[in-house]
C-alpha cells in the first residue's frame, strides 16, 4: 500500500480532474498525467490512471447503453476510425532515443 501523502495530494486531484473530463468539462483533465509524474515516474502515473480511465469508460458505457444516436454514429465513426489507422501507420516523429524508459534513479 502506499503511504506517501504526497502521493495521495498529487493522485486525488488527478482522479478528480479525470473524473471531470468524463463528464464533460475536458480542460483540466489534460493536467492529470503531468500532476502524477511530479511524485512518480511518468510511467507509473501512466499505469496508475490507465484504470481509473477504463472503469470510467465501463460507467460510462452502462449509463449510455443503447441510448445512442444512429445518425451521429455513422457521420463520426468512419472519421474516427481513419484517425485510429492514422496514428497507428504512421512513424513517430522524435527520436528512439527521446522515448527511452527513465531509469531507476529519476523521478
Amino acid at each position: 500500500m502506499i503511504v506517501d501523502p504526497a502521493f495521495y495530494a498529487a493522485a486525488v486531484p488527478a482522479t478528480i480532474l479525470m473524473g471531470l473530463s468524463k463528464g464533460g468539462f475536458t480542460g483540466p483533465s489534460v493536467l492529470a498525467q503531468p500532476l502524477l509524474s511530479q511524485v512518480m515516474s511518468p510511467v507509473q502515473a501512466a499505469a496508475i490512471m490507465l484504470p481509473v480511465l477504463i472503469v470510467q469508460d465501463v460507467v460510462s458505457l452502462y449509463a449510455y447503453w443503447r441510448r445512442w444516436m444512429r445518425l451521429e454514429l455513422r457521420r463520426t465513426l468512419p472519421a474516427a476510425v481513419a484517425g485510429v489507422v492514422l496514428a497507428i501507420s504512421s512513424p513517430p516523429r522524435c527520436p528512439t532515443a527521446r522515448w527511452s524508459p527513465p531509469s531507476a534513479s529519476c523521478r
